[in-house]
Protein backbone atom coordinates (compact mmCIF):
# COMPACT_ATOMS: atom_id res chain seq x y z
CA UNK A 1 0.00 0.00 0.00
CA UNK A 2 1.42 3.93 -0.68
CA UNK A 3 0.17 6.18 1.41
CA UNK A 4 0.00 9.64 0.20
CA UNK A 5 -1.12 11.96 2.66
CA UNK A 6 -2.09 15.38 1.38
CA UNK A 7 -3.80 17.04 4.01
CA UNK A 8 -1.01 20.06 4.54
CA UNK A 9 -1.32 20.86 0.79
CA UNK A 10 -3.91 23.03 -0.80
CA UNK A 11 -5.49 22.25 -4.45
CA UNK A 12 -4.36 21.31 -7.45
CA UNK A 13 -1.36 19.78 -5.54
CA UNK A 14 -3.55 16.72 -3.94
CA UNK A 15 -4.81 16.11 -7.26
CA UNK A 16 -1.66 16.92 -8.66
CA UNK A 17 0.01 14.12 -6.65
CA UNK A 18 -2.57 11.79 -6.28
CA UNK A 19 -2.77 12.10 -10.52
CA UNK A 20 0.86 11.18 -10.77
CA UNK A 21 1.15 8.47 -8.46
CA UNK A 22 -2.50 6.67 -10.41
CA UNK A 23 -0.37 6.84 -13.09
CA UNK A 24 2.33 4.88 -12.06
CA UNK A 25 0.94 2.36 -10.18
CA UNK A 26 0.99 -1.30 -10.88
CA UNK A 27 -2.12 -3.38 -11.21
CA UNK A 28 -2.19 -4.70 -7.72
CA UNK A 29 -0.89 -1.74 -5.86
CA UNK A 30 -3.37 0.35 -3.16
CA UNK A 31 -3.08 4.19 -2.84
CA UNK A 32 -4.29 5.16 0.45
CA UNK A 33 -4.51 8.79 0.34
CA UNK A 34 -5.54 10.67 3.58
CA UNK A 35 -7.36 14.60 2.73
CA UNK A 36 -9.07 16.71 4.06
CA UNK A 37 -12.09 16.76 1.65
CA UNK A 38 -13.79 14.25 -0.84
CA UNK A 39 -11.42 15.29 -4.11
CA UNK A 40 -14.57 14.28 -6.80
CA UNK A 41 -12.39 15.62 -9.72
CA UNK A 42 -9.69 12.74 -8.97
CA UNK A 43 -12.34 10.31 -8.77
CA UNK A 44 -13.51 11.23 -12.67
CA UNK A 45 -9.82 11.39 -13.46
CA UNK A 46 -9.83 7.27 -11.90
CA UNK A 47 -13.07 6.16 -13.39
CA UNK A 48 -11.94 7.55 -16.74
CA UNK A 49 -8.58 5.63 -17.04
CA UNK A 50 -9.85 2.09 -15.76
CA UNK A 51 -9.17 2.44 -11.77
CA UNK A 52 -11.66 2.30 -9.03
CA UNK A 53 -11.91 3.92 -5.66
CA UNK A 54 -13.34 3.95 -2.15
CA UNK A 55 -13.71 7.10 -0.59
CA UNK A 56 -14.65 7.00 2.97
CA UNK A 57 -15.31 9.98 5.35
CA UNK A 58 -13.90 9.19 8.90
CA UNK A 59 -14.69 13.23 10.40
CA UNK A 60 -15.66 16.43 8.99
CA UNK A 61 -12.11 17.36 7.54
CA UNK A 62 -10.40 13.69 7.36
CA UNK A 63 -11.29 11.13 4.48
CA UNK A 64 -9.27 8.12 3.39
CA UNK A 65 -9.54 7.25 -0.17
CA UNK A 66 -8.16 3.60 -1.49
CA UNK A 67 -7.69 3.88 -5.25
CA UNK A 68 -6.42 0.77 -7.68
CA UNK A 69 -5.91 -0.48 -10.99
CA UNK A 70 -6.92 -3.83 -10.55
CA UNK A 71 -9.95 -5.46 -10.54
CA UNK A 72 -9.07 -7.81 -8.62
CA UNK A 73 -8.00 -6.39 -5.39
CA UNK A 74 -10.73 -5.74 -2.37
CA UNK A 75 -10.73 -1.90 -1.35
CA UNK A 76 -11.45 -1.47 2.37
CA UNK A 77 -10.77 0.32 4.78
CA UNK A 78 -9.96 -1.01 8.57
CA UNK A 79 -12.23 0.93 10.72
CA UNK A 80 -15.65 -0.03 8.31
Amino acid sequence: MILLDTREFDHPLPLEMAVERFKNLSEDEVIHMIHRREPLPLFEIISKNGGRYLSIREDENLWHIYITRSQNVKLEHPYV
